[in-house]
C-alpha cells in the first residue's frame, strides 16, 4: 500500500511540473524551444508546427497572479511552403528587450534567369507590460527586414541579414541598442 502511494505521489508531481511549464498546445509538435525567458516569471517561448504542419506558432508561457498564461503570440503561414524557424534569439533595441525571429520558405521560384531560392523575413517583437510581446518590427516597417536568397549565372547572392550575428549588428546600428 505505501508502494502505491508513493507512486501516486511521484505521478503527481510529474503532472504538475509538466503543467507549470507547459508552452504551446502540444509538445511533439515542437519547431524550436522551449526558451526561457528572464522577462516573466516561469517564463518560456516556444514555435509549434500546426496540427496540418503547414504554419508555425509563436507561444509564449510564464506564471501570473491570475494563473498561467499560454498564449499565440503569432502565426507564421504557409506561402507556397511551410515557414521554418532559421534563429531566435534576445537582443536590446532601444532599451526594450526583444525577441527576434528569423523565418524563411524554399519558394523556388525562377523569374528572368533569376532563381530565387528562399525567402527570408525578420519579425522582432518587444516585451510589454503585463500582457506579453507585440510585433514590433517587420518587413511592412522596414522593407531591409525581407528579402531572398537568389542565383544568377551559377552564383548565389544571399539575404543580408540570414543569421543572428547580421540581424543584431543591423538592428542595434539602425534602432539602437
Amino acid at each position: 500500500m505505501e508502494n502505491i502511494i508513493i507512486k501516486l505521489i511521484a505521478l503527481s508531481m510529474f503532472l504538475v511540473s509538466s503543467l507549470l511549464y507547459a508552452c504551446g498546445d502540444n509538445p511533439n509538435a515542437m519547431v524550436q524551444g522551449p526558451f526561457k525567458d528572464s522577462a516573466f516569471n516561469s517564463g518560456l517561448i516556444c514555435f509549434q508546427s500546426s496540427p496540418d504542419k503547414k504554419d508555425v506558432n509563436f507561444y509564449q508561457s510564464y506564471l501570473s497572479v491570475n494563473g498561467e498564461y499560454n498564449k499565440i503570440i503569432d502565426t507564421f503561414s504557409y506561402s507556397d511552403a511551410p515557414a521554418e524557424v532559421s534563429s531566435v534569439f534576445f537582443t536590446s533595441i532601444a532599451g526594450k528587450r526583444n525577441v527576434v525571429v528569423l523565418l524563411r520558405w524554399n519558394v523556388n521560384y525562377f523569374n528572368n534567369g533569376v532563381r530565387y531560392i528562399y525567402h527570408y523575413e525578420v519579425k522582432v517583437y518587444n516585451v510589454t507590460k503585463g500582457s506579453g510581446y507585440e510585433l514590433f518590427l517587420d518587413s511592412g516597417k522596414d522593407p531591409n527586414l525581407s528579402g531572398f536568397q537568389s542565383k544568377t549565372n551559377g552564383k548565389t547572392s544571399d539575404y543580408a541579414l540570414d543569421n543572428a550575428a547580421k540581424i543584431k549588428k543591423y538592428l542595434h546600428c539602425k534602432y539602437g541598442e
